[in-house]
């Protein structure tokens, strides 16, 4: 099977040396750049339910409990755009009601936002040059006569008298009475906010209809509820920190709890932003170099520094040389995952009483109307050292101390998992439960410890600290630990510090091309190449790729990245360039890539082997990837991320045999 790959690999040469790297990595840059933004150039009420987007989670029934009301935001009947629309209904029998669409309170303990009619200080949102919401609208059956509004909260309706302590800073608009009239088909609805003061908002959007113009009730659907913004506003908020989603989902709403569906990210990845993920798309700005690029790696950047500073559980109340217990809550560290959009919670929303938290990631679930968190299962080491390594690269291409400082406190945290004991050392893996019942891992990771080295290689060339060159001989140690001389590969890890992993179907790609970016003058180097080839190297859906994993069960775009970066750093330029032209298909191939980003998988489902930290089956999907998409500006570019240096251009006549 390697033989007739490679010689897949050998015919296919003369189509694929002709690539444009360079327009190829920048199409990609634009694909980051866009998810960056895309919710940023105006602020969201409602995109769709859960999305990384909206505000004004709150939903109060006007006027009281008792209205004949009810609204659900997962409706999938014709929405306008996305998976959902909201669908709303009132019921003829009292005179009138509605919803308003609040910001609401968050303290203590609460999981959920409660509506908050201005009786509660500090717990409104600054929407200062917002000049109008935009939302589409539909009747089920045309006719409908409805009134929408913006803000008005602690207001009396009728008369505009504040009658709550802590009013909106503008009353209702348009006026009560001012209603609009819904057709069949979605149209599109303004509200004009010039000379509104909108510095403090609680009631994001509402709604009322009543018997009087609609006698038999009535049912109409709303979707994107936005509120545009002054051209100095969208500016404003543009230059906010943020972490980017990791994925771009399909326009689909799976149900999560359906043990037969295989593969629910659509609607449960909806708003994730994975730590990893934003490292490396930190890093491919960094590799581009421009003005634009280098900005917004800093925005990435301080979005990490904020989220350290700012988590709902642990304290940054340690210098980087204090020792610390990571089973508690003291020392900064990242979590695994953070939601995209806003980099920190609205005012009004404190958990465990602490102002500005960085928001988890998750999915509302309409019939239990419960909002369920993801990926907070743990907390890993290797997360926590590529974030490390980003921010080393920031603090070398911008000199600003910031960078340095939290480099150096998340190196702290990951040095409390080094271990002394058993026949395999090294770092494990982290903490599992954090929240809760914090527990270390008991096994460690060859790609953690590659990336340990990596980050506290880079450390000790700032600091000059020899504790920061002994942890890497550490990390590095583990890693020549776990080099099978049977297989010439680096397996996956240990499962104790006694017990190597040999499980079949958990060899892992990533060990082999990151250790030898990770570990430039590795003696294995050309081994883990031709490892990577024997065992991971396939054709399939029209591809020549590397997989995940040793099943070949599809190619593993991001995977292939990291080969065409481990070729070209070993020589192999032609191997390397021939990657770079399958990465660069898939780029351009309709219903894969868009010609920007670049796909997970050469198809759903691709396996790896390995399970979640919540115990679900670990896989990869045919969708637009914020990873994989940073490898190929990687690979394009000829970088190394682990040291922020570009390769230089040697160049060997064939791929190794």
């Amino acid at each position: 099977m390697r033989g007739a790959v490679i010689a897949i690999v050998l015919s296919s040469l003369s189509s694929s040396m002709g690539a444009q790297p360079v327009d190829t990595a920048q199409r990609s840059l634009a694909y980051l750049r866009r998810v960056m933004d895309e919710y940023h150039t105006r602020f969201p009420v409602y995109d769709d339910v859960s999305s990384a987007g909206n505000h004004f989670h709150a939903y109060a029934k006007i006027p009281n409990e008792l209205a004949p009301v009810d609204m659900n935001g997962s409706s999938t009947v014709s929405p306008h755009s996305g998976a959902t629309a909201i669908r709303c209904q009132f019921k003829p029998t009292a005179d009138f009601g509605g919803f308003y669409f609040q910001n609401g309170t968050l303290r203590g303990v609460q999981r959920a936002p409660v509506p908050n009619f201005g009786l509660i200080p500090n717990a409104g949102i600054d929407l200062g040059g917002a000049t109008a919401l935009t939302f589409w609208a539909r009747g089920a059956h045309g006719g409908e006569r409805i009134d929408f509004f913006v803000g008005g909260v602690g207001y009396d309706g009728e008369t505009n008298a504040e009658i709550a302590p802590y009013p909106d800073s503008t009353p209702r608009t348009p006026p009560f009475g001012s209603l609009f009239t819904l057709t069949q088909n979605w149209k599109k609805f303004s509200i004009d906010l010039s000379g509104r003061s909108m510095t403090y908002i609680q009631g994001g959007f509402g709604w009322a209809a009543d018997s009087v113009h609609n006698p038999a009730g009535l049912t109409f659907y709303l979707d994107d509820i936005q509120f545009e913004l002054s051209a100095d506003a969208r500016a404003k908020r543009l230059d906010q920190p943020r972490f980017l989603r990791s994925y771009t989902t399909l326009p689909l709403q799976p149900d999560p709890f359906d043990p037969v569906t295989d593969g629910d990210l659509d609607f449960v990845l909806r708003n994730l932003a994975f730590t990893y993920d934003n490292a490396v798309a930190l890093l491919a700005f960094v590799a581009d170099g421009s003005a634009d690029s280098v900005r917004r790696a800093r925005l990435i950047g301080d979005a990490f520094v904020y989220a350290m500073q700012h988590d709902r559980t642990f304290d940054d109340n340690r210098a980087c040389n204090e020792t610390l217990d990571p089973l508690t809550t003291d020392g900064a560290r990242l979590r695994s995952a953070y939601a995209a959009g806003d980099i920190a919670l609205p005012a009004g929303w404190v958990p465990n009483g602490k102002v500005g938290t960085v928001p988890i990631p998750g999915f509302y679930a309409e019939a239990t109307t419960t909002f369920y968190e993801v990926e907070q299962q743990a907390i890993d080491v290797g997360n926590n050292a590529w974030a490390m390594i980003a921010l080393e690269a920031l603090y070398a291409k911008t000199g600003e101390a910031r960078y340095r400082d939290a480099g150096c406190k998340l190196g702290n945290f990951i040095h409390a998992f080094r271990n002394d004991s058993g026949v395999f050392r090294g770092f494990t893996g982290g903490i599992d439960h954090p929240d809760a019942a914090p527990s270390r891992r008991p096994w460690a990771s060859t790609e953690h410890n590659l990336d340990v080295y990596a980050a506290f290689s880079n450390f000790y060339l700032i600091s000059a600290e020899q504790r920061w060159q002994d942890d890497a001989a550490h990390a590095k140690a583990f890693v020549d630990a776990m080099f099978d001389p049977q297989r010439h590969c680096n397996v996956a890890g240990t499962v104790d510090p006694n017990t190597r992993n040999g499980k079949p179907g958990q060899l892992p790609l990533d060990t082999q091309a990151w250790s030898v970016l990770a570990v430039p003058d590795a003696t294995s180097a050309l081994a883990v190449i031709r490892c990577a080839e024997t065992n991971h190297l396939n054709s399939l859906d029209g591809f020549t790729g590397f997989d995940f994993n040793e099943d070949k069960d599809g190619v593993w775009f991001e995977g292939t990245a990291q080969m065409a970066v481990a070729y070209a750093f070993t020589g192999g330029m032609t191997p390397a360039d021939f990657y770079r032209g399958e990465l660069r298909r898939a780029q351009e191939t309709s219903g894969l890539g868009d010609g920007e980003g670049m796909p997970a998988a050469s198809h759903d489902g691709l396996s790896t082997g390995f399970d979640t930290a919540g115990g679900d089956s670990f896989k990869y999907f045919r969708r637009l990837h914020v990873g994989a998409t940073a490898w190929n500006v990687f690979a394009q570019l000829g970088f190394n991320p682990y040291y922020a240096r570009f390769v230089p251009p040697r160049r060997r006549t064939g791929p190794r045999m």
